[in-house]
Formats: structure tokens, sequence, C-alpha cells
């Protein structure tokens, strides 16, 4: 085995798993890809020299006549954590019927079938596991699925409910627009405008005299104006002469109240909501044609239109494929919470791992890495992350990202501080905060460590119209004595400092992520806020990455629990800090 691994991150972001991965001299990561500008730009900031491609689905790993091309020979490890979304029974009432995110799990197995690292390793939601997430069968795929031996599930879901006297016609168009693969697209009504009406849709329960006001909103009046005098019959194509009419009387109906002339209301409200039914359905049957689902049939059922296709589970999927092309896989323990491995969050992700076995070779088996911490009241606490920063006004401006940090040092004989703190000079990057509102600190001011928004005095909850809804990570107060809760975008979450009335800085942020202050990020203040929440926690990514070179045969010199872990006296107590950083 070579001495320094050449990697390949899918899906990069803005660097965490590469950034655990690298902490180790035996890792090199040679390709990123990101589609993400500021991710991207945080992450050639931090991997100078990486080959970075924006998007995978353009990726051609292997040449015409099948031999893998010259920047991919070398490969020796894929990283990385496709989105996926999944489908449920819970969203078969929004619009869009599959997430175009689904497939980039398949072109993450791409990359591995093709390129055939010793290694990979794959990192997304625990709930990747459960029912959730599913793949509609696609045409000419059975056969294949069939030979991986994975279990098909018949789903049948609703598409939209038109009215009763366009459900025939309706259906016999979508089935030829199937069977022929039409392009329905021309169908559709242009995205900005359908948006408009299904707004107006949700207001339809509002009386006629609110309805016709929510119209004449000048927002609402200027736009709709507009597209009345320039391209409302031309917007989209109808799919026959019952459906045009109406859609012409929408326009002339919404014509009628903007020059306050007397307009059918009953009349306005059925055919919006037919349009937007019609809508429905037209657009999930040409997602099915776009994505090549196999569609088994289009019922008629009772008020609504029913679909029958076949899915699969993703996690029983991938983990076919894989050993399929002869990776062993931790096919036991694939849960992970990040607090277990000194990061100070609670944070549960899937982590898939894979070791190549040699044909000769006997199945290899895959290490995981042992916790640091079995006991919850020994993981890491805020505290530990950032509370040497706790004197250390930040800024509210997102270009002054470096600052002093004046006489205020790291936590002496705390190991996960002493980590977090390894820049060699006196100063901070990212301490920079998102401003606050008033009423935001009036909520700051009144909450205790440990508190959410759900223990806010009614007063001051009035901006939210249904805050019984709101999460409870919302308008949070940290606690410098636990550890956080899974860290997102902690600006719309509009997390606390547990001290201050503020919110928690970029770098305090990265800190709960366990970024050390070597590692910068770059662009909008929202975007750096988003790419520390999306990010793999540096210190679980090193446990991975050392329990990867442990697999594959290779001893780790210098492991990161010996860093972390303090030593004890018998009483106790500890007596020195294990490494120095």
């Amino acid at each position: 085995m070579k001495e320094i691994l050449q990697v390949m991150d899918l899906f990069a972001g803005a660097g965490g798993l590469s950034s655990g991965f690298e902490q180790l001299e035996n890792f090199k990561v040679k390709i990123a890809v990101e589609i993400n500008e500021n991710a991207r730009k945080t992450y050639e900031l931090n991997h100078p020299g990486v080959i970075f491609h924006k998007d995978i689905t353009k990726l051609e790993y292997r040449n015409e006549n099948g031999s893998i091309n010259d920047d991919y020979k070398d490969i020796d490890v894929i990283i990385g954590g496709p989105p996926c979304q999944g489908f449920s029974n819970a969203n078969r009432q929004k619009n869009t019927l599959i997430s175009s995110n689904n497939n980039l799990i398949k072109e993450y197995l791409r990359a591995i079938e093709e390129i055939r690292p010793s290694a990979f390793v794959m990192e997304n939601v625990k709930t990747l596991a459960s029912e959730k997430h599913k793949f509609f069968v696609e045409n000419n795929e059975e056969d294949d699925l069939d030979k991986l031996g994975i279990d098909l599930v018949d789903e049948y879901i609703n598409i939209g409910a038109p009215p009763e006297e366009l459900m025939l016609s309706l259906q016999l168009f979508l089935s030829e627009a199937y069977n022929s693969k039409t392009e329905l697209r021309p169908y559709l009504i242009e995205k900005e405008l359908y948006s408009k009406l299904n707004l107006l849709l949700k207001n339809l329960n509002k009386s006629n005299e609110e309805l016709i006001l929510f119209i004449k909103k000048d927002s609402n009046k200027r736009y709709f104006s507009r597209v009345l005098n320039s391209n409302w019959e031309s917007n989209h194509i109808s799919y026959n002469q019952e459906y045009k009419v109406k859609w012409i009387e929408l326009g002339d109906n919404i014509r009628n109240i903007l020059n306050d002339k007397e307009t059918n209301i009953s009349k306005l409200k059925i055919n919006l909501k037919d349009i937007i039914e019609i809508q429905k359905s037209i657009n999930k049957i040409s997602e099915i044609i776009d994505y090549g689902i196999r569609l088994i049939n289009i019922d008629v059922q009772k008020e609504c239109f029913e679909v029958h296709l076949k899915s699969y589970n993703v996690f029983q999927y991938i983990r076919k494929r894989v050993t399929d092309l002869g990776y062993s896989i931790n096919d036991e323990k694939y849960i992970f919470n990040a607090a277990q491995y000194g990061v100070p969050q609670e944070r549960k992700r899937l982590i898939l791992m894979g070791i190549l076995n040699n044909e000769q070779d006997q199945v290899k088996p895959v290490k995981v890495p042992d916790p640091l911490f079995h006991n919850k009241d020994s993981f890491n606490k805020i505290y530990d992350a950032i509370g040497d920063l706790e004197s250390v006004i930040p800024s509210t401006e997102v270009a002054e990202d470096f600052m002093n940090r004046g006489t205020n040092g790291r936590l002496i004989g705390n190991p996960l501080n002493e980590y977090l703190n390894n820049h060699a000079i006196n100063g901070i990057y990212n301490h920079v905060r998102t401003n606050t509102r008033e009423m935001a600190l009036r909520r700051f001011k009144v909450l205790a460590e440990g508190q959410n928004f759900h223990d806010l005095d009614d007063s001051l909850k009035t901006t939210y119209s249904d805050h019984r809804r709101t999460q409870n990570t919302i308008y949070k107060r940290l606690s410098y004595s636990k550890p956080s809760d899974t860290v997102v975008n902690v600006r719309k979450s509009m997390w606390i400092h547990p001290v201050h009335d503020r919110a928690i800085s970029i770098r305090e942020a990265a800190r709960l992520q366990s970024f050390q202050d070597s590692y910068v990020f770059l662009g909008s203040k929202d975007s750096q806020y988003q790419q520390i929440g999306n990010a793999v926690p540096p210190l679980l990514a090193r446990f991975i990455a050392e329990s990867l070179l442990e697999s594959l045969g290779i001893k780790v010199e210098r492991k990161i629990r010996d860093l972390l872990a303090p030593t004890y006296k018998k009483d106790g107590t500890i007596s020195e800090v294990a490494g120095t950083y």
C-alpha cells in the first residue's frame, strides 16, 4: 500500500470530511467536486492545489475505450456525502414528486464502480437507513435490481385531483404522453406565475372582499397586470379546449378585479382550483418521463388521479451495489454520534465505509472507530469549545473576518480547546455574528440557558403566524454545561450565546462543529453559517480516517484519541493534557 493515499472528495461542501482526513499525513486530497460557489472558495483556500470540478454528472472517469482517464488512475479513496431527500408518504401532496438530489447517490456509486478505489467513505443523514428513503424503479432497471436481490414495493401515489368532467381526457392525454415520451414542459404554467397562482389558491378561504384586496395588493397588482397584458393566453399550451376555456376565464376574472369591473368570484375560485390540480398531475407525469421512471398505470380513483410505480429502499440498494462490486462494509454499525468522538455536539450521522477485496483475498473486515466517550456525562461541552472566546467581542461585518484576541488565550489543560486553538498567531478568523433586530434582542434577554422559543411569553411570539409549530431549536439559548444540538444554519435558527445576549458567531459555530481555528471560511455571512451547518465534523472524520487506515493494514502513528483524552491521577483529577497541538 502506498505511503500517501490520493483522495477524491465528492459533494465536498466546505471540506469538513477532507479536513479530518488530511489531519493524517497518509491522506492527500487530489480531486474535489462541489457545485456551491462559496463552499468551493472555502475549500480551495483550506486545501490548496486540489483539482476542482463543479458538476459530478459531467465527470467522465473512463474514455471511449473503457480505460480509466489519467486524472483518476491514482485515486485510492473516494469520500463524500451525497444528498438524498428521499420519498415518503408525507410529501406525496407536494408539487414535486421526485427530488433530483436522489440520483446524486447513484452518481457517487458510479464513481466507485468506474474508478474502483481501495476504499470509500459515504456520509449521510441517519434516516437514510429508514424506509423513508426510496428510489423509484426506472425503465429497464428491474432485471439488475432482481440480480442484486433488491426488494421492490408497489407505490400508489395521488398526483392531483382534477375536475371530474376532465379526468378521462386528462388521463388519456397523460398516458399517451408517457407512452410517446412527450416533452410536457410546454404544457406547464411558467414557474413564477404558477407560484403566484398557488399563493392565490392558499387565500381562497378568505371572504370575497379580502380576496379582491389580496389580488389588488400593490405587488400582486403589478405582477398580474404585466402578465395579463403580455402573455397570459400563450403562457403555456392548453392540453385541450375545456382547459383552455378555464385558463382564459381565470385571466378575465383577475383582469376584471384589477379594473374594478363586475367579477364572478365563485367562477374564479373553481377555475383556479381546477387549473392547479391539473397542473399538479401534468407536472408529476412530466417528472416521471424526465427521470425515466417506470409507470405501470395511471388510475382514476374517487376524486383524484393515482399513479402506480414501484420503489426500493435506498440504503439496501447502496449496500447491495457496493458488496456486489467487491467491497466489505461496516454492515453492523453505521450510525455514529459525533459527541462520542469528541465533538461538542449531539449529531448522529450514517457513515458507510468500504474496503475493496482482491479476488484472491478473503473478505477484509472493516474496522469502525471505538468511541472516545461512552458516557453521555463525559461528552465535551459547549464551554470546552468556545469558553475562551467569551470576552472576545465578535464583529457584525463579514469583511472584518480577522481580529486580535488580545489577552484572551486558550483554556489551558482542556484537550478539546487546545485542539481547536491550533492557529499559530494571536488572532482569530470568522468571529462574526449576525445583526440582531429589536424583537430578537428582546427575546434574547429573557431566555435562560437551555430555553428556547417555546419558553417565551406569548407577547414575544407575535411575529410567527403559528408559533406552536416552531421547532425546539429556534431561539435556543445554549448551555455551557452541555453539548450543543445538531448544528445547522444557526443564523436561521437564531442560536443565542450562553451568557451574552447575542447570536453565536460563525467561528463559534465552527468550533461546535470541531473545525480548528486555522480553517477559514469565505463567502457571505449566511453562506458561511450554512457551510458550517452542512459540514461533516472534522473530528469525527478524523476518527473515521484512522479506522479506514487500520482496515487497510496501515499503522496510525498519532491517534486523535491520544491527543484528546486527558490522563488522570488515581483520585480522578486530571494530571496533564495528553497531547500538544
